[in-house]
């Protein structure tokens, strides 16, 4: 809807200027004014179609939510287990990878670029890149006393997420790079999905029936 809206602004906006400046060009002071004033309504019923549309698709891109992963678990011993993660790329579901974790809760985590309000309106989505899952426990105290687990999903880095952070305070249509993390408790019963969100990353949770928890 917000495209063709901004079609239609756009659309209304030129034959606004153009009856404009075709009217000035006219001979007589009253066939000039109604050709202004008719181009003003047109231009201003442009205008207000592409306002209206900018909104729209500024509203969609902050509540928009692309899914970006599918994690489940299965315990292996009461602090240790098994995750397998499959990723989703613009909608294909990936080969899955298994990690063996310990703790008692699973996280995921990545780079985040977003960028200034006039280009999130005109619908670009974020920059994101899913890098590292890791296991981790609910006590801090517990956590210090176990070395921590955690796996490079792609086996490198993310070169061009660092680029963005380097250059970040120098490029005006960047609003900020930076990672992004989210975690849940270890739950074979359910089927997490990780989205990416304008704000980050989103786990949402799925109970399985109990005839196909197990993976």
């Amino acid at each position: 809807m917000a495209t063709w809206l901004g079609l239609l602004g756009a659309l209304g906006l030129v034959v606004g200027v153009l009856s404009c400046l075709a009217a000035w060009r006219r001979a007589g002071l009253m066939v000039k004014c109604r050709g202004l004033l008719s181009g003003l309504v047109y231009a201003g019923l442009g205008s207000g179609c592409l306002a209206f549309a900018l909104t729209l698709r500024a509203f969609d891109a902050v509540v928009q939510k692309t899914p970006a992963a599918e994690v489940r678990c299965r315990w292996r011993s009461p602090q240790a287990f098994t995750l397998t993660l499959t990723r989703l790329r613009q909608g294909t579901r990936q080969a899955p990878q298994t990690f063996e974790l310990r703790g008692d809760q699973w996280s995921v985590s990545g780079g985040m670029v977003t960028w200034h309000p006039w280009l999130t309106a005109l619908g670009l989505p974020s920059y994101h890149r899913l890098t590292r899952v890791s296991g981790r426990f609910s006590r801090a105290a517990q956590e210090r006393l176990v070395a921590p687990t955690a796996f490079e999903v792609d086996g490198e880095g993310d070169w061009l997420w660092a680029w963005w952070y380097r250059l970040d305070p120098y490029l005006p249509f960047v609003e900020a790079a930076y990672g992004s993390a989210a975690f849940l408790p270890v739950d074979p019963d359910v089927i997490a999905t990780v989205s990416v969100t304008p704000s980050g990353y989103l786990i949402e949770r799925v109970r399985l029936d109990p005839r196909r928890a197990s993976p």
